[in-house]
């Protein structure tokens, strides 16, 4: 029987707001509500970190913002830049996806490089998720790519942006156990990607995530009143 009390879920809970074409109206009132029942942080594209920073200013709810989302084809520099950009803007966390073609390719330095060019021009004071997108790899291309970004610097590994466009299986238990054993204890695992349940939500809790990303926050504490 688990443990976990709706007070550690809104602990834990990044809600997510990345709707292309969402309004700054559209993104505030998600903000407002979010904030109303005390989520982890808020997770938007840059172009709304204004917006979320406004409505949290006074709160203890962080904001988070995605870089190189949702594909993480761009050059480490662009990322360094747009990491960046987040954190002038008013970010608190980042949350990175990494190049997957290197991955698929077995090019785990490169991913390593991209990291640490991220995570040292962010420094001590700001979070770095980096989202390897599990759906896409294999085991062995799961296990490089993780080990990767940690050494490069990640504080979080992320399984998977959930990016709907891209048609991915939802993540599983299976996936953060993988995760778990491997990277050090000190790593935290965000399970994203169709965790849009409470009992998704406890699955991947109780196996080792230690955050949740969905755009399906209210819901999940709803049914765990």
């Amino acid at each position: 029987m688990t443990t976990t009390t709706t007070y550690d879920l809104k602990q834990v809970i990044d809600n997510t707001n990345l709707t292309m074409g969402a309004t700054r109206k559209e993104v505030g009132e998600f903000v407002t509500a979010s904030v109303k029942r005390g989520f982890y942080s808020v997770c938007v594209f840059p172009n709304m970190i204004p917006t979320a920073r406004r409505m949290t200013a006074g709160t203890k709810t962080k904001v988070a913002a995605v870089v190189s989302f949702p594909l993480g084809a761009d050059t480490p520099e662009v990322k360094r830049y747009e990491a960046l950009n987040c954190i002038e803007l008013g970010a608190d966390e980042i949350d990175l996806v990494i190049n997957v073609a290197e991955a698929r390719m077995g090019h785990f330095d490169a991913i390593t490089a991209e990291v640490r060019t991220v995570k040292n021009a962010l420094g001590r004071d700001h979070i770095l998720k980096t989202i390897i997108e599990v759906p896409l790899l294999t085991k062995d291309q799961v296990i490089g790519a993780a080990v990767a970004a940690e050494k490069g610097g990640a504080d979080i590994v992320k399984t998977s942006t959930g990016f709907k466009g891209l048609q991915l299986r939802a993540t599983t238990p299976e996936d953060v156990q993988l995760l778990r054993s491997i990277l050090k204890p000190q790593t935290g695992i965000k399970a994203s990607g169709g965790v849009s349940t409470l009992e998704k939500t406890l699955a991947v809790l109780n196996v080792g995530a230690t955050r949740i990303g969905t755009s399906s926050g209210i819901a999940i504490l709803d049914a765990a009143k």
